[in-house]
Formats: structure tokens, C-alpha cells, sequence
């Protein structure tokens, strides 16, 4: 009885707090989205400056140790690949989360990085639907050099590991 009482006590925080998080902020559009009667504008992100908003993908890499240039967008298109940057550089990571299924990205970075940001943005919801999924997105910075690692794991907390969760590594060389 009890850990079915925690059970719904977790849950019910969850929902409290991805209800909240909807009604606290807009829907944010993506770069190719306007919504309508609004003026299409470029993204700014002062507070990374160093970032191309290019989205890596298998024109301008490689297959498996290659190295991506600094300042990208890292996807799930990069798990298990390495990237190299210089000390105090700064990458984005987007990884795809529906967190009203319960399933959220536990993130990990090994002492050389720091996440400077992380949210949520939820996809534009079609008219009468809820529990659409968005991308999670991580602003990392390289603190030390060396060898650095992110490694993440989709999986809903509150529930044991099962070994079939889906992981996300990437190996970091700061110079």
C-alpha cells in the first residue's frame, strides 16, 4: 500500500510539473516554423555565441571516431561518435523526449563539462491533441581537457533499470 501511495504521489508531482511547464511558457517554433500572423525572424542565443546553429549530419561527418566541428548541434545522428573542441567551447545537444509518456533523458557528463542550460520545448500540439513530444536541449561547455564523456539514458525515474532503455554516449576530446 505504501509504495503504490508513492507511486501515485510521484506521478502526481510529474503531471503537476509538466502541466506547469506547458502553461508557463509559449510553444516555442522552430527555425523553419512561423505561427501565424507572426513575422519569421532568426533565432539569436547570446548567451552562446560560438554556436553555428548547423545541425550535424552525414555530409560533414564520418562514420565512427570522426571529428565534428565546434560549436554544432549534436542529434541522436552522433551517439557512440566523438567530437573534439578546444577548452571552454561550447556545443548544443538535442536529443527527442516525450516526457507525457513519463520517459525523460537522465543526462551525464563527466567532470571536464559543464551544462550551462538544459530545457524542454514541446512540439506544436495538432488542434485537440496533447502529449506530443518535443526535444530536450543541453548547453555543454568544456571545462578541463582531456578525455570527456556525455552519456544519457531514456527511461521514466521513477521505474528499475531494465537493460532495453534506450542510451545515448558521446565521446568528448578537449584540447
Amino acid at each position: 500500500m505504501k509504495k503504490r501511495l508513492k507511486l501515485i504521489v510521484v506521478l502526481s508531482v510529474i503531471a503537476a510539473f509538466v502541466f506547469a511547464a506547458g502553461c508557463a511558457e509559449e510553444p516555442e517554433t522552430t527555425e523553419n516554423e512561423t505561427q501565424a500572423g507572426s513575422e519569421q525572424v532568426t533565432p539569436v542565443t547570446p548567451e552562446t555565441p560560438s554556436i553555428t546553429g548547423e545541425t550535424v549530419t552525414e555530409a560533414n561527418a564520418t562514420q565512427g571516431n570522426q571529428t565534428i566541428e565546434t560549436g554544432q548541434i549534436i542529434t541522436e545522428a552522433e551517439n557512440g561518435r566523438s567530437i573534439s573542441i578546444k577548452n571552454g567551447e561550447i556545443f548544443i545537444l538535442q536529443l527527442r523526449e516525450n516526457p507525457s509518456t513519463g520517459y525523460s533523458w537522465e543526462l551525464n557528463v563527466s567532470e571536464g563539462l559543464n551544462i550551462l542550460s538544459d530545457g524542454y520545448t514541446e512540439d506544436e500540439a495538432p488542434e485537440n491533441q496533447v502529449g506530443v513530444p518535443g526535444t530536450h536541449s543541453w548547453t555543454i561547455e568544456a571545462a578541463s581537457q582531456g578525455s570527456q564523456q556525455v552519456n544519457g539514458i531514456y527511461k521514466r525515474p521513477w521505474e528499475n533499470m531494465t537493460g532495453t532503455e534506450e542510451n545515448f554516449t558521446l565521446n568528448v576530446e578537449v584540447f
